[in-house]
């Protein structure tokens, strides 16, 4: 009898091994359903698939993020029913078990990074952007996303910004206004790039004296918002000056403000 109670748990790990893979199967189909409904814009019976594929393989990080996709569909179509913020705190939700069930998973990072920007949690947004960009490396819109963030709600970030942007552009982002800015700032750094063997006299202490009272004029211009005299000043101190110890030192900086600036 005691050999046969050993053999009991043995004899029961062939139909655990079945309903695993029944399991796992059920899921899957169940997925592939949810997206061909999807793809048909048919988002309640899309839903209840992806719920479906989760109860069968709540591990499957891909239902997740499916479902949290519909949610948003649903959060933006103006034909269904009920609290729009109901169907965006679903999507939250489920993009954030889509990264738990998968840490790599970067689609999952961009978008719940899209509801956390709208959210004004610029932060933690610009963290999920940081993570898309490492977990998928080529895909240009996280540094598109990223650089509007670093720019127009960090104070301190316009350079991370711009090579953002530039980044953006090298992976075959389109958005015309961005390649501008691009272009500007490639000029600028060029500008601004310190000179091996320069022509002329090379800078004295009278140049460099000079550049810092036009960085100090620029500042003041600027608090006072006389953007257009600022941009004046900072513009001579890039272009007389630029060779100077004092600008080449702070050439990331100028070559942002003016970047800005000229926008």
């Amino acid at each position: 009898m005691n050999r046969m109670m050993l053999l009991a748990p043995l004899l029961l790990l062939p139909a655990a091994c079945v309903s695993a893979d029944s399991s796992a199967r059920a899921a899957m189909e169940a997925l592939q359903n949810g997206r061909e409904s999807a793809r048909q814009n048919e988002l309640p019976e899309a839903l209840d698939y992806f719920t479906s594929a989760i109860r069968s393989n709540p591990d499957l990080a891909e239902a997740y993020y499916e479902r949290g996709v519909v949610n948003i569909r649903l959060r933006l179509s103006k034909d269904v029913e009920g609290e729009s913020r109901t169907y965006e705190d679903r999507a939250f939700a489920d993009f954030s078990n889509a990264v738990k069930k998968n840490p790599a998973y970067a689609d999952a990072y961009f978008n719940r990074a899209m509801l956390r920007s709208s959210r004004a949690q610029f932060k933690p947004a610009a963290e999920d952007l940081l993570n898309a960009i490492r977990f998928k490396a080529q895909d240009p819109e996280p540094h598109l996303a990223l650089g509007q963030i670093y720019e127009m709600k960090f104070d301190d970030r316009a350079v991370s910004a711009m090579e953002h942007y530039e980044k953006y552009v090298e992976l075959g982002g389109t958005d015309s206004a961005v390649r501008e800015k691009v272009k500007t700032w490639k000029q600028l750094k060029l500008q601004m790039a310190p000179t091996g063997a320069p022509t002329g006299k090379p800078p004295g202490p009278e140049d460099e004296t000079k550049a810092r009272e036009l960085h100090e004029e620029f500042k003041r211009l600027f608090a006072a918002s006389k953007k257009a005299e600022a941009l004046a000043a900072l513009e001579k101190l890039v272009t007389q000056y630029g060779r100077t110890k004092y600008a080449q030192e702070r050439a990331r900086e100028f070559s942002a403000l003016l970047g800005a600036l000229k926008r």
